[in-house]
């Protein structure tokens, strides 16, 4: 892969410069009542240079949201010593995640509510994390530890939901005392043995 040059080197610097600017903003005074124009002055580059990288404040918002997906499925990929099988996997990549979340949660709760306002939630259904997480109980399948009978896009969902709704009662916890990893790491205790675990009608056909 060739190594960019200084003029794309220094687009790149820009961008992270705004976008790191937005979230810092955000965190601070909130996603309302930030303008383009401060996220501007605190990068150092003008309005106009923000619109060029930026169209919308959503865009920076959902540029964090992008990386932390990211982030997600890389965690799915690797080789864990303790995620042996998929749902293993699956519970690492969420304490992987919750862990970003927590490393500063101040921001963290502020990117959420910031994805809240910009509309997140309402095209939440086709992001990248559901897909990763099917493709993950679809692995499971074919390894025989979670059962063939399983809708693997509908289990997916089930999950990313459950992970929303732990999520945003972390954001909403005004004693800063919630543990999103703990409460999400016992929440995915209780669910995905339901997903390992072979239907009614699965179970009596192996028994006969």
């Amino acid at each position: 892969m060739s190594t960019p040059g200084r003029r794309e080197r220094k687009k790149l610097e820009t961008r992270e410069r705004i976008l790191e600017s937005g979230v810092a903003l955000f965190a601070a005074h909130g996603y309302d009542s930030t303008t383009m124009e401060q996220i501007g002055e605190r990068a150092d580059v003008s309005r106009a240079t923000v619109f060029n990288y930026f169209a919308r404040k959503d865009d920076i918002v959902f540029e964090w949201f992008g990386r932390m997906q990211a982030e997600f499925a890389t965690a799915l990929a690797q080789d864990d010593q303790h995620a042996v099988d998929s749902t293993s996997r699956l519970r690492h990549a969420f304490r992987v995640l919750a862990g970003l979340y927590e490393a500063d949660a101040a921001t963290g709760r502020a990117m959420v509510r910031a994805w809240q306002r910009a509309g997140g939630p309402l095209v939440a259904d086709g992001s990248g994390t559901p897909r990763f997480v099917a493709d993950t109980v679809r692995a499971g399948q074919r390894a025989g530890e979670i059962p063939p009978d399983v809708d693997p896009e509908r289990a997916a969902l089930v999950l990313f939901d459950v992970y929303l709704g732990v999520l945003y009662r972390w954001v909403l916890d005004e004693t800063g005392q919630l543990s999103l990893g703990e409460q999400l790491t016992a929440t995915l205790d209780l669910l995905l043995p339901a997903i390992t675990r072979a239907s009614p009608s699965t179970a009596t056909a192996d028994g006969q």
